[in-house]
């Protein structure tokens, strides 16, 4: 028995670089439409999150109430013992194989703090 062979299909530079330029764009499209789904309201099962860091010791991290604010999680980390904190937000409802959880910056626990509220992106309320 022979076994048919075909020939396979040359690409040429220029239809390599059109198929890619194609497969980045359409994925740029598809995860930029998955993050516009992605508000961060009630409907998302948003819980909003304190993190105290010890750099380079020890790391927490606490589900807090909807009504705490940066302010409520520096201070929280500072009476933990840390010396940096950052706000999170963990998602239960998100468009598929988007990413169920966001962090904002690791902020330094000083009195510059106060003007660096860094809040997670999509923001959960922070």
């Amino acid at each position: 028995m022979t076994r048919a062979t075909h020939p396979r299909p040359r690409l040429t530079r220029p239809t390599i670089a059109a198929l890619l330029s194609l497969t980045l764009a359409t994925g740029s499209a598809a995860a930029q439409a998955q993050g516009d789904a992605l508000n961060a309201d009630d409907g998302t099962g948003a819980v909003k999150v304190c993190a105290p860091v010890a750099m380079p010791r020890w790391r927490s991290m606490s589900p807090v109430p909807k009504t705490w604010t940066f302010l409520d999680c520096m201070a929280f980390s500072g009476e933990m013992g840390a010396t940096h904190f950052q706000l999170g937000c963990l998602f239960t409802n998100v468009t598929p194989y988007a990413q169920k959880y966001a962090w904002g910056a690791m902020v330094q626990i000083d009195k510059s703090a106060l003007a660096k509220s860094q809040p997670p992106v999509p923001n959960c309320g922070w």
